[in-house]
């Protein structure tokens, strides 16, 4: 499995996020799929395969920098992962 070159800095970054939003706060790639981390407004943070479904959000694809996912009411959102400072 491997990850963007920059989740490590991310990780480390000093940067707020949102603590109310859907968030993305990784994306892995890799022969076995493709698969995001995902932070809920709730603090929880769950890791999704492609397809996969969790508490109404579904993980449709993934780039290198972006996570496309559905919620239970069929709406479509980009995740982006978060600048780094």
């Amino acid at each position: 499995m491997t990850t963007g070159q920059d989740v490590g800095a991310i990780a480390q970054s000093a940067a707020k996020l949102p603590m109310d939003a859907i968030t993305l706060i990784g994306l892995f790639t890799g022969p076995q799929g493709d698969s995001a981390l995902i932070r809920k407004p709730d603090g929880r943070v769950v890791h999704l395969a492609r397809g996969e479904t969790t508490d109404r959000l579904t993980l449709l694809d993934v780039t290198d920098q972006v996570a496309a996912v559905r919620d239970g009411r069929g709406t479509v959102f980009s995740l982006a992962m978060p600048p780094q400072t």
